[in-house]
């Protein structure tokens, strides 16, 4: 066995029993600087991904786990978005109960479900990365034991997402009914005529609808604004950034890696998925009037962007999938983070809470008046070439009637982006005293800031860096 193949995993897991031994040995004093632990263990990981950077295609456990360009690619900005938001639980971790190491544990938990995702070549390891992740993002989202709309989220989201893994293992039942295996290269060759009988159709949908919930697509989308107001708003940074892009790695990986041939199947059904959940996602974000609520309607427009790139079915789309997902992770990141340190300042997560947001903390405002602009689509930011580039795609497969749909939400989005920052900017505070930033704080603000205005402004590296990752 290759175990050179599965550094990065191995030492999430080794960071994963540290912290576990620290969490039970740790004065209770100090745990609150455990936090180090956890973002010591990501950087070793992210130095190891960084040796690996294969020049073909490496593989372990018979053939189910891959490390290739593609896998190291999404696994640096797993290992990414995981250090924002353990920088992100330290400003909030007060509001934790008194282990908080048991917290950093599943973080870590569930980055290693994500990393795994990101390298599956077999449905089962699919699956058993799928249950990772989300067994950890179930009782984080339901960690805040005293909040009764915490316990709540994690109530809904651990029932709706018990659903869709029913989905999920029933698809995948029936795929090995058909071919006699789950390895994605048998089921490949199985279907390398284009042609595959009733029963393998329905195994891709009922997968395709499992993975849907972690993107939250409609109609798959129920748990997302009630968990994105009760959870932990560390906890909704990673759902709404590292869960949605595991989804879409998995669905990378399964669509254009296995079942390419029947992209007349899948195609057509993600382009109307795509506007569904366009329009229900943005219309359904212009009445909130809570600012995580809001964000939670948000994603789930931005998840439609997501499926009309994977609708296209060509390099074009996948690349625009690609380049997409990295302007999100700068631009979600940045106002969760924004939300995290302003909740307590402001006295909550109500938009009228953001009043005068501005003359409290200038630093704070711009930086989510930087990440709200990017999220609809302003150029020069990178929301706006990652939506530039899904459209673009998109009018090379010729569904114009989508790319229509996708230019009439930005519009819609702008509206309700733009009525945050008026209240930032243009509406008097609740209270004058200014809101403390601390160093830390500030420099992982402007690190996504900058994050954010990189990849809008210098798009050739990017590109370039995505299109060798994500050619097949």
């Amino acid at each position: 066995m290759a175990w050179s193949l599965l550094s990065v995993e191995l030492v999430v897991c080794a960071a994963i029993l540290l912290m576990l031994a620290a969490d039970l040995l740790v004065p209770a004093a100090r745990r609150d600087s455990l936090w180090w632990l956890a973002l010591g263990g990501i950087a070793l990981a992210a130095v190891l991904l960084a040796r690996q950077q294969p020049s073909g295609i490496g593989q372990t456990f018979q053939a189910m786990f891959l490390v290739d360009r593609f896998a190291v690619y999404f696994k640096g900005l797993f290992l990414l978005t995981a250090a924002v938001v353990i920088i992100m639980t330290r400003e909030f971790h007060h509001h934790l109960p008194a282990r908080v190491g048991a917290f950093y544990i599943l973080l870590l938990t569930a980055l290693l479900g994500m990393l795994v995702l990101a390298s599956v070549n077999d449905l089962l390891l699919l699956f058993i990365g799928l249950e990772i992740l989300t067994f950890s993002l179930y009782i984080m989202a339901a960690y805040l034991k005293t909040d009764a709309r915490s316990v709540e989220a994690g109530m809904k989201y651990l029932i709706l997402g018990s659903v869709s893994s029913g989905f999920l293992i029933y698809g995948i039942a029936l795929l090995y009914g058909f071919c006699g295996s789950t390895s994605f290269p048998v089921i490949r060759a199985a279907i390398a005529n284009g042609h595959a009988p009733l029963t393998a159709q329905a195994g891709l949908l009922l997968v395709l609808a499992g993975l849907g919930f972690k993107m939250a697509a409609v109609p798959f989308h129920l748990w997302v604004p009630d968990v994105y107001e009760g959870a932990p708003t560390p906890v909704v940074a990673l759902l709404s950034v590292g869960s949605k892009m595991a989804g879409v790695v998995a669905t990378l990986r399964l669509l254009y890696g296995v079942f390419m041939p029947l992209q007349g199947l899948w195609g057509p059904l993600l382009a109307v998925l795509s506007a569904a959940t366009l329009l229900y996602g943005n219309l359904a974000a212009i009445p909130q009037t809570n600012i995580k609520r809001l964000l939670g309607y948000s994603s789930i427009g931005h998840a439609g962007y997501l499926l009309m790139g994977l609708s296209t079915a060509s390099g074009s789309g996948v690349e625009a999938v690609g380049y997409y997902l990295l302007a999100y992770l700068f631009s979600n990141l940045t106002a969760f983070f924004v939300v995290v340190v302003a909740a307590d300042a402001v006295g909550g997560d109500a938009l009228d809470d953001y009043r005068g947001l501005s003359r409290r903390s200038g630093w704070l405002a711009a930086a989510m008046f930087i990440a709200l602009l990017s999220l609809a689509g302003v150029p020069p930011l990178a929301g706006f070439v990652g939506k530039l580039l899904v459209l673009l795609a998109t009018v090379e497969s010729r569904r114009l009637w989508l790319v229509a749909i996708g230019a009439v939400n930005v519009a819609i989005s702008l509206y309700y982006y733009l009525m945050v920052v008026k209240r930032m900017y243009l509406d008097a505070p609740r209270e004058n005293s200014p809101i403390r930033v601390s160093p830390l704080t500030a420099g992982t603000l402007a690190f996504l800031v900058l994050g954010i205005l990189a990849v809008g402004i210098f798009q050739e590296p990017f590109l370039q860096t995505i299109a060798s990752a994500l050619q097949p």
